[in-house]
Protein backbone atom coordinates (compact mmCIF):
# COMPACT_ATOMS: atom_id res chain seq x y z
CA UNK A 1 0.00 0.00 0.00
CA UNK A 2 2.98 2.53 0.96
CA UNK A 3 4.75 1.71 -2.43
CA UNK A 4 1.45 2.52 -4.43
CA UNK A 5 0.89 5.66 -2.31
CA UNK A 6 4.75 6.84 -3.07
CA UNK A 7 4.55 6.48 -6.71
CA UNK A 8 0.97 8.21 -7.04
CA UNK A 9 3.08 11.15 -4.82
CA UNK A 10 5.91 11.06 -7.02
CA UNK A 11 3.75 11.18 -10.13
CA UNK A 12 1.66 14.15 -8.81
CA UNK A 13 4.78 15.98 -7.51
CA UNK A 14 6.09 15.94 -11.35
CA UNK A 15 2.82 17.07 -12.81
CA UNK A 16 3.66 21.01 -12.02
CA UNK A 17 5.65 20.77 -15.31
CA UNK A 18 4.25 22.48 -18.68
CA UNK A 19 2.21 18.68 -20.71
CA UNK A 20 3.81 18.28 -23.70
CA UNK A 21 2.97 19.65 -27.04
CA UNK A 22 1.72 17.09 -29.32
CA UNK A 23 1.09 17.42 -32.96
CA UNK A 24 -0.61 14.39 -34.42
CA UNK A 25 -1.58 14.91 -38.31
CA UNK A 26 -4.64 12.98 -39.87
CA UNK A 27 -3.46 10.30 -41.93
CA UNK A 28 -2.04 11.38 -45.40
CA UNK A 29 -3.41 9.77 -48.41
CA UNK A 30 -1.11 9.76 -51.00
CA UNK A 31 -3.30 6.62 -53.11
CA UNK A 32 -7.09 6.09 -53.05
CA UNK A 33 -8.69 6.14 -49.66
CA UNK A 34 -10.16 3.37 -47.75
CA UNK A 35 -13.71 3.21 -47.03
CA UNK A 36 -14.65 4.98 -43.55
CA UNK A 37 -14.45 2.07 -41.19
CA UNK A 38 -10.80 1.08 -42.37
CA UNK A 39 -9.89 4.65 -41.64
CA UNK A 40 -11.65 5.09 -37.82
CA UNK A 41 -9.68 1.75 -37.19
CA UNK A 42 -5.96 3.11 -38.37
CA UNK A 43 -7.06 6.05 -36.38
CA UNK A 44 -8.19 4.48 -33.44
CA UNK A 45 -4.45 2.50 -33.86
CA UNK A 46 -2.89 5.94 -33.46
CA UNK A 47 -4.74 7.51 -30.64
CA UNK A 48 -4.24 4.28 -28.72
CA UNK A 49 -0.85 4.06 -29.02
CA UNK A 50 -0.68 7.81 -27.82
CA UNK A 51 -3.14 7.24 -25.12
CA UNK A 52 -1.90 8.25 -21.50
CA UNK A 53 -4.22 7.13 -18.48
CA UNK A 54 -5.62 10.09 -16.20
CA UNK A 55 -4.56 12.65 -18.30
CA UNK A 56 -7.46 14.60 -17.92
CA UNK A 57 -6.32 14.44 -14.70
CA UNK A 58 -2.59 14.77 -14.72
CA UNK A 59 -2.61 16.88 -17.72
CA UNK A 60 0.71 15.39 -19.03
CA UNK A 61 0.23 15.91 -22.79
CA UNK A 62 -1.82 18.55 -24.46
CA UNK A 63 -2.87 17.71 -27.98
CA UNK A 64 -2.72 20.17 -30.58
CA UNK A 65 -6.36 20.40 -32.60
CA UNK A 66 -5.63 18.11 -35.87
CA UNK A 67 -7.10 21.45 -37.84
CA UNK A 68 -4.64 23.47 -36.83
CA UNK A 69 -1.80 21.00 -37.32
CA UNK A 70 -3.21 20.16 -40.80
CA UNK A 71 -2.95 23.69 -41.78
CA UNK A 72 -0.18 24.59 -40.42
CA UNK A 73 1.75 21.88 -42.43
CA UNK A 74 0.08 22.59 -45.61
CA UNK A 75 1.78 26.22 -45.32
CA UNK A 76 5.02 24.61 -44.40
CA UNK A 77 4.67 22.11 -47.12
CA UNK A 78 3.61 24.96 -49.79
CA UNK A 79 7.13 26.85 -48.58
CA UNK A 80 9.35 23.79 -49.01
CA UNK A 81 7.69 23.08 -52.30
CA UNK A 82 8.14 26.19 -53.91
CA UNK A 83 11.57 25.99 -52.56
CA UNK A 84 12.67 22.60 -53.75
CA UNK A 85 10.11 20.38 -55.97
CA UNK A 86 12.40 16.97 -54.45
CA UNK A 87 11.82 17.75 -50.59
CA UNK A 88 10.55 14.99 -48.25
CA UNK A 89 7.62 15.30 -46.08
CA UNK A 90 9.81 14.13 -42.93
CA UNK A 91 11.67 16.77 -43.65
CA UNK A 92 8.75 19.05 -42.52
CA UNK A 93 8.52 17.76 -39.36
CA UNK A 94 11.20 20.08 -37.75
CA UNK A 95 9.90 23.34 -39.07
CA UNK A 96 6.35 22.40 -38.14
CA UNK A 97 6.96 21.83 -34.64
CA UNK A 98 8.63 24.99 -34.62
CA UNK A 99 5.65 26.77 -36.10
CA UNK A 100 3.47 24.49 -33.34
CA UNK A 101 5.84 24.77 -30.59
CA UNK A 102 5.40 21.28 -30.69
CA UNK A 103 7.21 18.74 -28.27
CA UNK A 104 6.43 15.60 -30.70
CA UNK A 105 4.99 15.71 -34.44
CA UNK A 106 3.09 12.05 -35.65
CA UNK A 107 2.54 11.82 -39.23
CA UNK A 108 0.85 8.82 -40.56
CA UNK A 109 0.99 8.23 -44.19
CA UNK A 110 -0.59 5.59 -46.56
CA UNK A 111 0.96 5.60 -49.42
CA UNK A 112 -0.66 2.83 -51.48
CA UNK A 113 -3.93 0.59 -50.61
CA UNK A 114 -5.60 -1.46 -53.12
CA UNK A 115 -7.43 -4.59 -53.47
CA UNK A 116 -8.89 -6.27 -56.21
CA UNK A 117 -11.04 -9.38 -56.31
CA UNK A 118 -10.66 -12.17 -59.64
CA UNK A 119 -13.05 -14.59 -60.44
CA UNK A 120 -10.84 -16.85 -62.90
CA UNK A 121 -13.15 -18.22 -65.73
CA UNK A 122 -12.09 -21.97 -65.58
CA UNK A 123 -12.49 -21.98 -61.53
CA UNK A 124 -15.34 -21.20 -59.67
CA UNK A 125 -12.59 -19.59 -56.69
CA UNK A 126 -12.32 -15.96 -56.30
CA UNK A 127 -8.96 -14.35 -55.78
CA UNK A 128 -7.91 -11.57 -53.86
CA UNK A 129 -5.16 -9.35 -54.59
CA UNK A 130 -4.23 -6.67 -51.72
CA UNK A 131 -1.29 -4.03 -51.42
CA UNK A 132 -1.04 -1.68 -48.70
CA UNK A 133 2.31 0.48 -47.93
CA UNK A 134 1.98 2.96 -45.00
CA UNK A 135 5.00 4.97 -43.61
CA UNK A 136 4.92 6.87 -40.35
CA UNK A 137 6.72 9.87 -39.08
CA UNK A 138 7.91 10.66 -35.33
CA UNK A 139 9.50 13.91 -34.71
CA UNK A 140 10.65 14.15 -30.97
CA UNK A 141 11.80 17.79 -30.44
CA UNK A 142 13.11 17.31 -27.16
CA UNK A 143 15.85 14.97 -28.31
CA UNK A 144 15.99 16.20 -32.19
CA UNK A 145 15.11 12.70 -33.00
CA UNK A 146 13.28 12.54 -36.55
CA UNK A 147 12.35 8.93 -36.98
CA UNK A 148 10.53 7.59 -40.28
CA UNK A 149 9.51 3.93 -40.83
CA UNK A 150 8.00 2.60 -44.26
CA UNK A 151 5.80 -0.66 -44.29
CA UNK A 152 4.34 -2.72 -46.78
CA UNK A 153 2.17 -5.75 -47.26
CA UNK A 154 0.41 -7.82 -50.03
CA UNK A 155 -1.64 -10.39 -50.33
CA UNK A 156 -1.90 -12.31 -53.49
CA UNK A 157 -3.99 -15.77 -52.83
CA UNK A 158 -7.82 -17.17 -52.68
CA UNK A 159 -10.36 -14.19 -50.99
CA UNK A 160 -9.44 -14.07 -47.16
CA UNK A 161 -10.70 -11.97 -44.84
CA UNK A 162 -6.71 -11.92 -43.45
CA UNK A 163 -6.14 -10.72 -46.95
CA UNK A 164 -8.06 -7.73 -46.80
CA UNK A 165 -6.53 -4.52 -47.87
CA UNK A 166 -8.01 -3.17 -44.26
CA UNK A 167 -6.55 -6.32 -42.49
CA UNK A 168 -3.11 -5.37 -44.16
CA UNK A 169 -3.41 -2.00 -43.65
CA UNK A 170 -4.02 -2.25 -39.54
CA UNK A 171 -0.96 -4.98 -39.53
CA UNK A 172 1.03 -2.40 -41.41
CA UNK A 173 -0.17 0.47 -38.79
CA UNK A 174 0.35 -2.22 -36.04
CA UNK A 175 4.45 -2.84 -36.85
CA UNK A 176 5.15 1.01 -37.77
CA UNK A 177 3.89 2.04 -34.12
CA UNK A 178 6.34 -0.74 -33.08
CA UNK A 179 9.22 0.16 -35.45
CA UNK A 180 9.04 3.78 -34.08
CA UNK A 181 8.78 3.16 -30.38
CA UNK A 182 5.80 5.77 -30.58
CA UNK A 183 4.07 3.79 -27.22
CA UNK A 184 7.39 4.30 -25.53
CA UNK A 185 7.28 8.13 -26.28
CA UNK A 186 4.08 8.57 -24.22
CA UNK A 187 5.15 5.78 -21.34
CA UNK A 188 8.14 7.69 -20.75
CA UNK A 189 7.08 10.98 -20.66
CA UNK A 190 8.97 13.05 -17.58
Amino acid sequence: FFICLFAVLIVFADCSAAPLQIARLPIIFQSRQPDLDTCAILETKLARATYIPLNGTLKLIENIPVEKSKSALTEIWKEMRSADKKAKLKDAMRPLARKLDADIVICPVLRHYSEYFIQKSFSLETYLASNVSASLIVYDRRTDELVEKKTSRSFNDSASKFGKASYLAGECFDRLIEETNLRHKFLAIK
